[in-house]
């Protein structure tokens, strides 16, 4: 049972989440598109009410979380530069997921991202992801790794696309989603001002690749529907998944425990994300034993069952409660 000290803690940082929150809503309408400096000829297409830059707002609240986490590893709070540089991040993510979507020449995109070049750009899309790509590399100081970074995922998302073969075991589906998830983290390391040493990069690494496993458990059921197989729509039971989290988190703790600036305010901000994948595998479990099926089947059951809703009251508290248990 926690302790009144631990509830105490629990309001303090889903009080700060909620500020943090409100703080991006803000800049999402006043600062967002300024920072992305939008090039006259293609704010017609790309500019606001357009789907696309909708879905750059989307990005840009995952990141810009993932962002507050690894300031709070530094403990060092986000600076203007830095929220500019997620936010062109952000605006140039949903450009290569269609790059990989549609048929495009990958060579040619994978040649445009070691060398952001817009006399290279063949059409729109093109030219804008070098712009959001230029605009970063003009401000960062670790250019070389940044775009290394940038290329290891590329490769990692190029093999992403195999995730429809079946010949791939789970072990193999793993790893494709720990290097996705992991070059995006070194990504975002690299938008920090400093320099990082090589533990902050495989601590950064590791939180990436298990924000990507987050991912695979949130969208077990869509995952399955559109034929991507993953780890966690690949398991037999929910047992299966919690040992993969629970390796992994064992793992990001042990790096931590190496670390000199380890705190705590980021240990139980940690914890938050922990708990909201414990959340969703007890919904999991309550299926698995209600409708007698597992994650292997989840189309056989509707998509409802599978669903995380996280502005459900229910799970909004239960995530709070999870959360407290765990609190340093």
């Amino acid at each position: 049972m926690a302790s009144i000290k631990q509830y105490r803690k629990s309001i303090y940082y889903f009080g700060r989440a909620t500020i943090i929150y409100l703080q991006l809503r803000h800049y999402l309408r006043k600062s967002f598109a300024q920072d992305l400096r939008f090039p006259a000829n293609l704010k017609h297409d790309y500019f606001y009410h357009s789907n696309y830059y909708n879905r750059t707002k989307q990005y840009m609240h995952a990141n810009h979380f993932f962002g507050e986490l690894l300031c709070l590893l530094r403990q060092k709070p986000i600076s203007y530069k830095e929220r500019m540089r997620f936010a062109n991040l952000s605006a140039c993510a949903p450009i290569f997921d269609d790059f990989f979507e549609n048929k495009t020449d990958l060579s040619h995109i994978r040649d445009l991202l070691e060398s952001p070049n817009p006399e290279n750009a063949l059409n729109n899309a093109e030219k804008l992801s070098v712009h959001f790509l230029q605009t970063i590399m003009e401000t960062i100081t670790q250019k070389k790794p940044f775009l290394m970074a940038a290329q290891d995922l590329f490769l990692a998302q190029t093999q992403s696309k195999n995730q429809k073969n079946k010949q791939l075991n789970k072990k193999q589906l793993l790893e494709i989603s720990l290097k996705k998830g992991g070059y995006s983290g070194l990504m975002y390391a690299y938008l920090l001002e400093e320099q990082k040493n090589d533990l902050f990069i495989k601590i950064a690494f590791s939180l990436g690749s298990y924000g990507q496993i987050m991912d695979d458990i949130f969208d077990l059921y869509d995952d399955a529907k559109d034929g991507i197989r993953t780890f966690a729509n690949q398991s037999s039971s929910v047992d299966e998944i919690r040992k993969i989290t629970d390796q992994h988190i064992h793992k990001i703790n042990d790096l931590l425990a190496e670390y000199s600036n380890y705190n705590l305010h980021f240990i139980n901000v940690l914890q938050i994300f922990t708990s909201t994948i414990d959340m969703a595998l007890k919904q999991y479990e309550k299926v698995m034993q209600t409708q007698n099926t597992s994650p292997l089947d989840c189309l056989t059951i509707d998509r409802r069952y599978w669903i995380i809703d996280m502005e459900k009251p229910q799970n909004i508290w239960s995530l709070f409660y999870l959360s407290t248990q765990g609190m340093k």
